[in-house]
């Protein structure tokens, strides 16, 4: 018989208001969020925890989820982005490569 997984621990009400700080959970889906900022969350610890707002909570785990995905930013910026914003995303991506 298989063990349900751990349950998270609940986080704190200040990462709470934090988190709803810096999400657009009300305004726009995890998908459309993705896409259009999904680019820079290469350490996203946010969906270690539960949230006592249900929406914030759901939206969290499955930001959380496409992030884990590989590829899944990608499929976003092409749904979301227009061809303008998807050619100046490559380009600045290309000059952060070239610092490096």
């Amino acid at each position: 018989m298989t063990e349900p997984p751990p349950q998270l621990s609940l986080a704190s009400p200040e990462l709470e208001d934090r988190v709803k700080n810096i999400f657009p959970f009300e305004e726009i889906s995890p998908e459309e969020f993705a896409g259009r900022d999904g680019e820079g969350w290469t350490a996203f610890s946010f969906d270690a925890y539960r949230y006592q707002n249900e929406k914030l909570d759901a939206w969290i785990k499955e930001f959380g989820k496409i992030l884990a995905t590989p590829g899944a930013v990608e499929i976003y910026q092409m749904k979301y982005l227009t061809p303008q914003e998807r050619a100046r995303l490559t380009m600045l991506k290309q000059m952060i490569e070239d610092d490096f």
